[in-house]
């Protein structure tokens, strides 16, 4: 879901916001650290309270601007690729309201 969140903002905000992959900065991609070092903002979507994707930023000295944890905005985390559209779109909203109304173009 949090893919999903990350994709309805890029389309929705292609001046604001830009996906990166969170895997190839785990693994110690340079182009990709130096993407996020460079961006004006980090927000960091976190599927469960683990909040992995923060907890890898952070390791390679990138401090997220904006986390959300998806599992406590009402979502539960299942097993499944299925998820409920009107719950992307609330999250979605939460980080428009919340993180991107903030950081100019």
């Amino acid at each position: 879901m949090g893919n999903e969140v990350a994709r309805r903002l890029t389309k929705t905000f292609p001046d604001k916001v830009r996906m990166c992959c969170l895997s190839a900065v785990g693994a110690g991609s340079k182009t990709h650290i130096d993407i996020f070092r460079k961006a004006k903002a980090v927000i960091a979507i976190n599927g469960c309270q683990l909040a992995c994707a923060s907890s890898v930023l952070r390791q390679k000295g990138i401090e997220p601007t904006y986390e959300v944890v998806v599992a406590r905005e009402g979502p539960s985390k299942l097993p499944t690729l299925d998820f409920d559209e009107e719950d992307v779109q609330k999250i979605a909203d939460k980080i428009t309201k919340e993180s991107l109304t903030r950081f100019p173009a």
